[in-house]
């Protein structure tokens, strides 16, 4: 009887065993799983916040340098870039509005109103400067990561 109690103790201690085995298992794949959200989140905001500057990059870049203005229009910061398509005269206003950098093409003698356009990426600043012949932006994602850009328009 006394090989059946020393068995059954041994059981015992294996399951226990397996069991911590199984809780340290559970709680590595948790921590695990989190510190992977961790990183893909913030890949995410820093390829939002990069994808911004290309984006406004390629439009500077498809416009001739006379083209673009840096305006205050509706008390906001506007990037004005003018364009002519068929004889006629149109306009790109890129610009921050609403935790959004927007985008707003109309034709020339349509005003300007903000809020008006398209949501392009979600941002938490965007401003820009253009200081002779340079364009100089800067964005901060929604992690409040900031990146500077400077273009030159030559």
């Amino acid at each position: 009887m006394n090989s059946k109690n020393t068995h059954s103790v041994h059981t015992v201690f294996i399951l226990l065993i397996f069991c911590l085995f199984a809780v340290c298992s559970l709680f590595l794949v948790l921590i695990g799983a989190n510190v992977y959200r961790g990183i893909v989140g913030k890949m995410d905001s820093n390829n939002e916040t990069r994808a911004t500057l290309s984006y406004v990059t390629n439009k500077v870049h498809s416009a001739d340098s006379r083209d673009i203005s840096v305006e205050t229009l509706d008390g906001r910061q506007t990037l004005v870039i003018r364009s002519d398509l068929s004889g006629r005269e149109y306009k790109t206003y890129i610009y921050y509005y609403d935790d959004y950098l927007m985008e707003y093409f109309t034709g020339a003698e349509n005003g300007f109103s903000a809020g008006s356009g398209d949501r392009i990426t979600p941002v938490s600043s965007f401003s820009m400067e253009k200081d002779g012949n340079r364009l100089n932006l800067s964005v901060s994602g929604e992690n409040s990561r900031a990146l500077a850009l400077s273009l030159s328009l030559t």
